[in-house]
């Protein structure tokens, strides 16, 4: 079995607990990452450009319905 053979086996076995209703309907103002380095590239003046590291805070609102969020879809944001 590959390596992605097994991955996608073991991804259709575990729940999606973050999509799954949630029946006590109490929604979260603020859910995410707080202070996650990663690198990045900003142009200078001159245009040219120069590499450094950023802090970043990510966050959502929960509604009522929803037991979760998708938190490594956040960092996936930040390889775009």
């Amino acid at each position: 079995m590959s390596k992605q053979d097994a991955a996608t086996s073991i991804s259709a076995s575990i729940a999606d607990v973050q999509s799954s209703p949630d029946t006590r309907h109490i929604a979260i103002d603020k859910v995410g990452i707080k202070d996650i380095r990663h690198p990045v590239r900003v142009k200078d003046r001159s245009e040219g450009e120069q590499h450094t590291v950023a802090t970043f805070n990510m966050y959502v609102n929960l509604p009522h319905d929803f037991k979760g969020t998708h938190m490594s879809r956040f960092v996936e944001i930040l390889n775009l």
